[in-house]
């Protein structure tokens, strides 16, 4: 996979020339810049939903090693039927941004 930590940047994805010639010679082309779709980034919307939940108590975490615990306590609270149905929107999700041809999606 290309090192494409920062999508929005206007640096080409590092490959090493190993893996250049290697996939020249099975005949791979590869894209000049991989595809970036935030929108099927499932995990957004549960570290919202997360995020929700932990502005929602009444204490809120006063250091890391706090909001660690709160995290993992609060992750745990998170509906499970919301969580699976995150996973089961992928296939619609891949759908619309094929025939958005890579635009913007309303999730």
């Amino acid at each position: 996979m290309d090192d494409n930590k920062n999508p929005g940047a206007r640096v080409r994805p590092r490959r090493t020339l190993a893996v250049e010639k290697l996939l020249e010679s099975e005949g791979i082309t590869r894209m000049d810049w991989p595809a970036y779709s935030p929108d099927l980034n499932t995990i957004e919307h549960a570290w919202d939903a997360l995020a929700r939940l932990i502005a929602a108590r009444l204490h809120h975490p006063e250091n890391t090693q706090q909001l660690k615990q709160m995290l993992i306590k609060v992750w745990a609270l998170l509906p499970q039927e919301m969580l699976h149905q995150l996973v089961l929107s992928m296939r619609r999700r891949c759908e619309v941004t094929i025939a958005e041809r890579g635009g913007h999606i309303p999730y």
